[in-house]
Protein backbone atom coordinates (compact mmCIF):
# COMPACT_ATOMS: atom_id res chain seq x y z
CA UNK A 1 0.00 0.00 0.00
CA UNK A 2 3.21 2.38 0.95
CA UNK A 3 4.19 2.21 -2.70
CA UNK A 4 1.11 2.63 -4.07
CA UNK A 5 0.97 5.97 -2.42
CA UNK A 6 4.51 6.77 -3.56
CA UNK A 7 3.79 5.62 -7.28
CA UNK A 8 0.99 8.04 -7.26
CA UNK A 9 3.26 10.81 -5.73
CA UNK A 10 5.43 10.67 -8.31
CA UNK A 11 3.16 10.53 -10.65
CA UNK A 12 1.20 13.17 -9.60
CA UNK A 13 4.73 15.06 -9.61
CA UNK A 14 5.55 14.24 -12.92
CA UNK A 15 2.46 15.32 -14.48
CA UNK A 16 2.65 18.74 -12.68
CA UNK A 17 5.95 18.97 -14.20
CA UNK A 18 4.72 18.71 -17.64
CA UNK A 19 1.64 20.26 -17.66
CA UNK A 20 3.75 23.59 -16.01
CA UNK A 21 6.47 22.87 -19.06
CA UNK A 22 3.84 22.97 -21.66
CA UNK A 23 1.60 25.67 -19.94
CA UNK A 24 5.51 27.80 -19.82
CA UNK A 25 5.42 27.34 -23.45
CA UNK A 26 2.14 28.06 -24.38
CA UNK A 27 1.91 31.62 -22.50
CA UNK A 28 5.61 32.70 -24.42
CA UNK A 29 4.82 35.53 -26.51
CA UNK A 30 6.51 36.08 -29.77
CA UNK A 31 8.33 40.01 -30.32
CA UNK A 32 8.60 41.38 -33.55
CA UNK A 33 10.64 44.96 -34.82
CA UNK A 34 9.85 46.02 -38.83
CA UNK A 35 13.04 47.34 -40.91
CA UNK A 36 12.14 50.04 -43.44
CA UNK A 37 13.68 49.74 -46.72
CA UNK A 38 14.08 52.36 -49.40
CA UNK A 39 16.31 53.89 -52.82
CA UNK A 40 15.69 56.08 -55.32
CA UNK A 41 16.27 54.44 -59.07
CA UNK A 42 18.48 56.64 -60.63
CA UNK A 43 18.03 57.46 -64.75
CA UNK A 44 19.44 55.07 -67.12
CA UNK A 45 19.10 55.41 -71.60
CA UNK A 46 20.78 53.82 -74.18
CA UNK A 47 20.20 55.32 -77.95
CA UNK A 48 21.28 53.42 -80.96
CA UNK A 49 20.23 53.43 -84.62
CA UNK A 50 19.35 49.78 -85.73
CA UNK A 51 19.31 50.91 -89.40
CA UNK A 52 20.21 53.25 -91.96
CA UNK A 53 22.70 54.91 -90.58
CA UNK A 54 24.64 55.16 -93.64
CA UNK A 55 22.32 57.11 -96.42
CA UNK A 56 23.98 57.35 -99.23
CA UNK A 57 21.82 59.05 -102.18
CA UNK A 58 24.03 57.90 -105.65
CA UNK A 59 23.57 59.80 -108.60
CA UNK A 60 21.77 63.30 -108.05
CA UNK A 61 20.61 65.19 -111.79
CA UNK A 62 19.42 68.56 -109.87
CA UNK A 63 15.68 69.42 -110.52
CA UNK A 64 15.30 65.09 -109.49
CA UNK A 65 14.68 64.68 -105.53
CA UNK A 66 16.10 61.99 -104.67
CA UNK A 67 14.54 59.82 -101.28
CA UNK A 68 16.96 57.27 -99.19
CA UNK A 69 14.44 54.44 -99.45
CA UNK A 70 16.03 52.31 -96.11
CA UNK A 71 14.54 54.18 -93.32
CA UNK A 72 16.68 55.37 -89.98
CA UNK A 73 15.75 53.71 -87.32
CA UNK A 74 16.40 55.09 -83.53
CA UNK A 75 15.44 52.86 -80.84
CA UNK A 76 15.74 54.18 -77.34
CA UNK A 77 15.42 52.41 -74.21
CA UNK A 78 15.03 54.36 -70.85
CA UNK A 79 13.27 54.18 -67.50
CA UNK A 80 12.86 57.62 -67.18
CA UNK A 81 8.90 58.02 -65.82
CA UNK A 82 8.43 60.96 -67.93
CA UNK A 83 9.48 59.69 -71.40
CA UNK A 84 12.30 61.37 -73.58
CA UNK A 85 13.04 63.57 -76.73
CA UNK A 86 14.84 62.96 -79.82
CA UNK A 87 17.15 66.21 -81.64
CA UNK A 88 18.79 66.62 -85.09
CA UNK A 89 21.45 68.58 -85.40
CA UNK A 90 24.50 68.57 -87.96
CA UNK A 91 26.53 71.61 -86.45
CA UNK A 92 26.92 72.97 -89.59
CA UNK A 93 25.97 76.84 -89.23
CA UNK A 94 23.63 79.02 -91.21
CA UNK A 95 21.26 77.21 -93.99
CA UNK A 96 24.36 75.19 -95.39
CA UNK A 97 23.42 71.67 -94.79
CA UNK A 98 25.49 68.69 -93.83
CA UNK A 99 26.28 67.84 -97.31
CA UNK A 100 29.99 69.43 -98.21
CA UNK A 101 31.76 69.18 -100.99
CA UNK A 102 35.12 67.80 -101.51
CA UNK A 103 36.09 71.23 -102.00
CA UNK A 104 35.35 71.96 -98.39
CA UNK A 105 34.01 74.94 -98.96
CA UNK A 106 30.88 74.43 -101.35
CA UNK A 107 28.10 73.02 -99.67
CA UNK A 108 24.13 71.32 -100.50
CA UNK A 109 21.66 74.28 -98.83
CA UNK A 110 19.06 72.67 -95.65
CA UNK A 111 15.89 72.60 -97.12
CA UNK A 112 14.09 75.25 -96.31
CA UNK A 113 11.26 73.90 -94.06
CA UNK A 114 11.84 74.22 -89.95
CA UNK A 115 11.43 71.01 -87.07
CA UNK A 116 9.11 73.30 -85.80
CA UNK A 117 7.27 73.75 -89.24
CA UNK A 118 7.80 70.87 -91.98
CA UNK A 119 6.42 71.32 -95.21
CA UNK A 120 5.42 68.97 -98.00
CA UNK A 121 8.55 68.51 -100.58
CA UNK A 122 9.10 71.32 -102.78
CA UNK A 123 12.51 73.22 -103.78
CA UNK A 124 15.75 72.19 -103.07
CA UNK A 125 17.74 71.21 -99.90
CA UNK A 126 18.67 68.04 -97.53
CA UNK A 127 15.95 67.58 -95.55
CA UNK A 128 14.39 65.07 -93.00
CA UNK A 129 11.05 63.46 -92.17
CA UNK A 130 9.71 61.59 -89.38
CA UNK A 131 7.40 58.98 -91.24
CA UNK A 132 6.77 56.45 -88.18
CA UNK A 133 6.82 56.17 -84.56
CA UNK A 134 5.84 53.73 -81.66
CA UNK A 135 2.64 53.84 -80.16
CA UNK A 136 1.31 56.70 -82.17
CA UNK A 137 3.94 59.28 -81.27
CA UNK A 138 4.49 60.67 -84.45
CA UNK A 139 3.76 64.43 -84.28
CA UNK A 140 0.97 65.25 -87.01
CA UNK A 141 3.66 67.88 -88.07
CA UNK A 142 5.39 65.73 -89.77
CA UNK A 143 2.35 64.66 -92.25
CA UNK A 144 0.28 61.83 -92.93
CA UNK A 145 2.87 59.88 -94.68
CA UNK A 146 3.63 56.32 -93.12
CA UNK A 147 6.79 54.76 -95.13
CA UNK A 148 9.90 56.33 -95.57
CA UNK A 149 9.79 57.62 -99.10
CA UNK A 150 5.53 58.43 -98.84
CA UNK A 151 4.73 61.66 -100.74
CA UNK A 152 2.78 62.33 -97.26
CA UNK A 153 5.83 63.04 -95.32
CA UNK A 154 6.41 66.04 -94.30
CA UNK A 155 10.63 67.95 -94.64
CA UNK A 156 12.74 69.92 -92.52
CA UNK A 157 16.25 71.32 -92.59
CA UNK A 158 18.59 69.95 -90.27
CA UNK A 159 19.77 72.53 -87.73
CA UNK A 160 22.87 73.59 -86.57
CA UNK A 161 22.76 72.52 -82.79
CA UNK A 162 20.63 69.87 -81.28
CA UNK A 163 16.64 70.79 -81.67
CA UNK A 164 13.57 68.38 -80.47
CA UNK A 165 11.94 67.06 -83.52
CA UNK A 166 10.58 63.55 -81.13
CA UNK A 167 8.67 63.89 -78.03
CA UNK A 168 7.42 60.67 -75.95
CA UNK A 169 5.59 60.77 -72.74
CA UNK A 170 5.69 58.59 -70.50
CA UNK A 171 7.50 55.61 -68.47
CA UNK A 172 7.85 52.85 -71.56
CA UNK A 173 9.24 49.13 -70.10
CA UNK A 174 10.98 48.23 -73.70
CA UNK A 175 12.37 49.94 -76.54
CA UNK A 176 10.82 52.81 -78.30
CA UNK A 177 11.29 53.11 -82.21
CA UNK A 178 11.12 55.48 -84.41
CA UNK A 179 11.33 56.04 -88.18
CA UNK A 180 13.22 58.83 -90.17
CA UNK A 181 13.47 59.91 -93.70
CA UNK A 182 15.94 62.06 -95.94
CA UNK A 183 15.66 63.45 -99.28
CA UNK A 184 18.08 66.01 -100.90
CA UNK A 185 17.75 67.54 -104.62
CA UNK A 186 19.82 70.76 -105.90
CA UNK A 187 19.36 73.36 -108.34
CA UNK A 188 20.94 73.25 -111.58
CA UNK A 189 23.55 75.55 -110.72
CA UNK A 190 24.90 73.14 -107.86
CA UNK A 191 28.88 72.39 -108.06
CA UNK A 192 29.32 68.81 -109.30
CA UNK A 193 31.31 66.11 -107.47
CA UNK A 194 31.14 64.73 -104.72
CA UNK A 195 29.56 65.69 -101.45
CA UNK A 196 29.05 64.18 -97.89
CA UNK A 197 28.35 64.97 -94.36
CA UNK A 198 26.93 63.57 -90.84
CA UNK A 199 23.69 64.47 -88.98
CA UNK A 200 23.93 63.45 -85.39
CA UNK A 201 20.55 62.15 -83.35
CA UNK A 202 20.45 63.23 -79.77
CA UNK A 203 18.12 60.87 -76.75
CA UNK A 204 17.52 62.58 -73.67
CA UNK A 205 15.62 61.23 -70.71
CA UNK A 206 13.01 63.76 -69.82
CA UNK A 207 14.28 64.02 -65.59
CA UNK A 208 10.81 66.49 -64.77
CA UNK A 209 7.12 66.02 -65.84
Amino acid sequence: MKKSKKLIIVSLVILVGVFAFFNQTKTSQAHTDTVDLSTNVQEYISFTLTSGDTPAFGNLTPGTPICYNTGTVASVTTNSANGYTLGLSDTIASTNSALVHTDTTTYITDYAGTIATPTAWTGTGLGATNYAADDTHKNAKWGAGTTVCDVSNKYAGIPETATTAHTVTGYHASADTSGWGFKVDVPNTQKTGAYAGTATFTATAVLTP
